[in-house]
């Protein structure tokens, strides 16, 4: 078993902690996207401009829990794991949940003012910072399980003594 499978104890707990955020994060910019979606109701229209950051956030959503059903499926049956495609999948997803999140934040700005619908999307764009720092670290953990988390050029790991002849 390699090292990236023999870390069950950190990437279980943070993969779940992954799936439950990101359907949060599902459920507050699905909101979102259906509350400025520009449609008729009530004799008026809500609001007749969708926020493009909200669409992102929302495929975002999406792409986790694939993202996440393939890490974890991998977790328990690691023979169909790649460490450098789990590493390049997790980077990107951060990636991602960095402009997702900077871009909601810069969209919703700085005033709710008790506005129901503009306090999801606040809300929306914290889970996504929160998303980011989470990937972010799952992405560090597989990085270093695929290229040895050490030098190269001793191929000694983090943490172990050097090795003489």
């Amino acid at each position: 078993m390699d090292r990236f499978h023999s870390n069950n104890k950190v990437l279980l707990p943070l993969r779940g902690v992954a799936v439950l955020f990101t359907i949060i994060e599902l459920g507050l910019t699905a909101y979102g996207v259906s509350y400025f979606d520009g449609t008729y109701s009530n004799g008026y229209y809500t609001y007749t401009s969708n926020v493009g950051a909200l669409n992102f956030m929302l495929f975002n959503s999406l792409w986790s829990l694939l993202v996440l059903a393939y890490l974890l499926a991998t977790l328990r049956f690691g023979r169909f794991s790649h460490p450098i495609a789990s590493f390049v999948l997790l980077l990107v997803t951060a990636l991602f949940w960095f402009a997702g999140f900077i871009a909601l934040a810069v969209a919703v700005g700085p005033t709710c003012y008790g506005k129901h619908a503009c306090e999801t999307v606040a809300a929306a764009a914290a889970f996504g910072a929160f998303l980011w720092v989470i990937f972010l670290v799952d992405a560090i953990f597989a990085g270093m399980a695929a290229f040895g988390g050490g030098s190269r050029s001793t191929g000694q790991n983090f943490g172990q003594p050097m090795q003489t002849a």
